[in-house]
């Protein structure tokens, strides 16, 4: 049986990451899950959160993703993310600062074009960066 699934993130600007992989775990709208190579065939929702995948080498890697979907084959995953960026990439200042931003335009702080709705997605997108950009330091 393999141990290795080919693995690609691509955001709408770019691919992010193109590898290969031995174990993956995702932020699915339900909780984070696990792949392996011979997984069984699945797509799945994701929500904001931070990718993690382990290459042949045992190294650890992280990315972080702004939602999206994932589909699984037994050989290969594929994640079309709204965003994605490595989180060695995230500014940890930057990234506290969008945060707070998105939270004074949810309480009403400033005038603001965003729905409530927009603004609490824009928190959990902003508090996962953040917690993508600590883990990468």
């Amino acid at each position: 049986m393999a141990t290795e699934f080919a693995l690609s993130v691509v955001a709408p600007d770019r691919e992010v990451v193109s590898t290969t992989s031995i174990s993956l775990i995702a932020p699915g709208v339900d909780g984070y899950f696990g792949v392996m190579a011979g997984h069984v065939p699945v797509v799945s929702a994701l929500r904001p959160g931070i990718l993690e995948y382990l290459d042949p080498s045992n190294n650890r890697h992280h990315v972080y993703i702004g939602g999206g979907f994932v589909q699984v084959d037994g050989s290969s995953v594929t994640v079309l993310a709204d965003e994605a960026r490595y989180a060695s990439d995230l500014d940890i200042a930057e990234e506290e600062r969008r945060l707070a931003q998105a939270k004074m335009e949810l309480n009403g702080d400033q005038e603001s074009s965003m729905t409530q709705t927009e603004a609490v997605l824009e928190i959990e997108r902003a508090t996962a960066r953040l917690k993508a950009a600590k883990n990468a330091k």
